[in-house]
C-alpha cells in the first residue's frame, strides 16, 4: 500500500544519497588524498552520507509503520537514535572534530564550512 511505496521511495533518495556521497569521496581521496572534499554532494553538506543513512531509516519505519502494533511501535525510534547516534555520539562529531584538526587553518575549508551545511543538504534548507 501508501506506506510500503512512500517508504521505499524514501529509502531508495537516502541509500542513493548516501552510496553517491561515499563514491565521490572515495574517487576524490585518490587523486587528492590530504584535501577536503567540497565537491558534488558534498558541497550541499559536510557529511552527505550520514544524511543519506538517516533517510533510508526513515524510509524503513515508514514502510514497517502500518504492520506494527502494541510495543512494536518502539521500534519506530529507529531513525531517531540513528540520527541522534551520527549526530551526537560518533560520526559528525568525530569528522567535524577531526577535519577542524586537520584543515581548521585553511582559509578555503573555513569557507566551506560557513556556506555548507552540516547534515541537511542546502536543498532543503
Amino acid at each position: 500500500g501508501f506506506f510500503f511505496y512512500a517508504g521505499s521511495i524514501i529509502w531508495i533518495f537516502g541509500f542513493l544519497f548516501e552510496a553517491i556521497a561515499d563514491y565521490q569521496k572515495r574517487k576524490f581521496r585518490v587523486d587528492n588524498p590530504k584535501k577536503f572534499i567540497h565537491t558534488g554532494l558534498w558541497s550541499l553538506s559536510r557529511h552527505p552520507n550520514y544524511f543519506g543513512e538517516i533517510v533510508l531509516w526513515l524510509g524503513i519505519a515508514v514502510m514497517a509503520f502500518p504492520v506494527l502494533s502494541g510495543w512494536q511501535y518502539v521500534s519506530l525510534v529507529s531513525p531517531v537514535f540513528v540520527f541522534l547516534l551520527l549526530t551526537r555520539v560518533s560520526g559528525v562529531p568525530l569528522l567535524e572534530k577531526h577535519a577542524d584538526e586537520t584543515w581548521g587553518k585553511k582559509k578555503d575549508y573555513l569557507e566551506y564550512k560557513e556556506k555548507t551545511p552540516e547534515l541537511f543538504p542546502k536543498i532543503f534548507n
